[in-house]
């Protein structure tokens, strides 16, 4: 049980440390910002003000895409692609990643599988909306990683690049 852990974290850390290098390469490509929740229960708000609805709470660690600021305000959008404004002075910089490797699951849910076979064993399904990155594709299959640090591979069939 531990080897495995053990294994999962170090492919995780590959594929984390693998787009990191990749972006270093290729700085003409267009980036986007991941930041990085650094006090808990954080509020997401749906105005720039603070006064609108509470979209939701972050919890520490919480990985979101930095899209822009408006004051002491970043606008943000979280795995789940729910945008809105968080007080930027809660968040940190995580890391850069391509846009190119950007993608979100356009069908109503996806199965992520644990190798890239459907016979394979299922290791959760994502719902429509989800944003991820896309870390290799080959054939039908592409390898993923979500922000929260899940790895997997999914049909890319249900899959369409996001344009932030």
């Amino acid at each position: 049980m531990n080897a495995k852990r053990c294994l999962r974290t170090l492919v995780c850390l590959t594929v984390v440390l693998g787009l990191l290098l990749g972006t270093l390469s290729a700085q003409a490509a267009s980036t986007v910002t991941v930041l990085q929740v650094k006090n808990d229960y954080v509020r997401l708000h749906s105005d720039v003000g603070g006064q609108g609805q509470v979209l939701g709470t972050l919890r520490t660690g919480t990985k979101l895409f930095y899209l822009g600021r408006a004051d002491s305000m970043a606008y943000v959008c979280t795995e789940y692609g729910v945008r809105g404004y968080a007080y930027a002075g809660y968040l940190e910089a995580y890391s850069t990643v391509r846009m190119a490797n950007v993608y979100y699951v356009k069908s109503s849910s996806l199965t992520v599988y644990s190798s890239a076979s459907t016979s394979s064993s299922r290791v959760t399904t994502l719902p429509n909306g989800y944003i991820l990155l896309l870390t290799d594709a080959y054939g039908y299959w592409g390898s993923i990683l979500s922000l929260s640090g899940g790895v997997g591979y999914v049909q890319l069939s249900g899959l369409q690049r996001v344009a932030m």
